[in-house]
């Protein structure tokens, strides 16, 4: 989360000053970081709004929690990416390339410049630092960042070169450009979003480290099945199907059962004594099983809910 609201300051101090400069001196480049830092802005505040949802608790509608509506959030961050900051951006140096404008370049548009590439490198490093598996706000962040660092070096490369030639195409084609890396930005959002909203797999070192301490239990005879799914960076859920050693389970039974089967007389005592096992063992094998789940969830940190199942 400090990655997100150290990008939302970033980007709301270098919005306002690259608006001013834009609108002043008529910059199409200038206009598009501006617009650029402005849905990032905005992008990122949905990101935070997702995330403080996202860490809501169980309840009686959610079970689970609500741990993946930040996906949710993220989605609509990465569409508004696409249609507002590259659709207007690119329509806006479009509209300059047909309606030619010599923008007024002066010492304050490189200031800006300057100080946006400060803040929103800076952001970058915080997001870089903390960046984690599964985080698709923090990869947002990072690809955001990564971008707008980009894209003020184009944006002051179409300036210089507008400056120099007198030619106003190179501040439009820096506005276009920095349109498209937008859109290749929100695509990858998009699909990392969708992937994690359809139940996506967790990585397979966290399902192997979950595998063998599901095998190191003495009970576990042999795993039939395991599928484990992210909920988010910091919680996954896992489900398996077990095969339990029955051997074992008589064996902690064993003087009770000796005990009942010393009292069987007749068939009558026979039925009895079968239901009495019957039932002595389902709760032995529920007992062991909330055991071992929780036992999982103790050594495992990043595993909130485990569902073992007998085969």
């Amino acid at each position: 989360m400090h990655a997100v609201t150290t990008a939302i300051s970033a980007n709301l101090i270098v919005c306002i000053l690259k608006f001013m400069v834009g609108i002043m001196g008529g910059s199409a480049s200038m206009l598009a970081e501006a617009i650029h830092s402005a849905a990032d802005t905005a992008n990122q505040a949905l990101l935070l709004v997702g995330l403080k949802r996202s860490r809501i608790g169980p309840s009686r509608e959610y079970p689970f929690g609500r741990g993946q509506e930040r996906f949710v959030w993220g989605l609509i961050s990465a569409c508004g990416i696409f249609f507002v900051g590259a659709g207007v951006t690119i329509y806006h140096g479009i509209m300059s390339l047909i309606h030619h404008h010599e923008p007024d370049i002066n010492q304050w548009t490189f200031w800006v410049l300057a100080i946006s590439f400060v803040a929103e490198g800076y952001s970058f490093f915080v997001a870089w630092r903390q960046r984690k598996e599964g985080d698709t706000a923090n990869l947002a962040v990072l690809l955001e960042d990564g971008a707008a660092i980009l894209s003020l070096l184009l944006a002051a490369g179409a300036i210089i070169l507008t400056k120099i030639t007198k030619q106003t195409y190179w501040d439009s084609a820096g506005s276009i450009i920095v349109g498209i890396i937008l859109a290749i930005i929100a695509i990858i959002l998009i699909k990392e979003n969708l992937e994690y909203l359809i139940e996506k797999a967790s990585p397979e070192e966290l399902q192997e480290e979950v595998r063998r301490q599901i095998e190191a239990f003495p009970l576990v005879e042999d795993i039939k099945d395991i599928r484990m799914i992210v909920i988010t960076p910091e919680s996954h859920y896992v489900r398996a199907e077990v095969e339990l050693n029955g051997y074992l389970l008589i064996k902690e039974m064993e003087d009770s059962l000796r005990e009942d089967f010393e009292d069987i007389h007749d068939f009558g005592d026979f039925l009895q004594f079968c239901a009495a096992f019957a039932n002595r063992v389902t709760r032995t094998v529920g007992a062991k099983i909330d055991e071992m789940e929780e036992t999982l969830m103790k050594k495992i940190p990043y595993l909130k809910h485990v569902d073992i199942k007998p085969s």
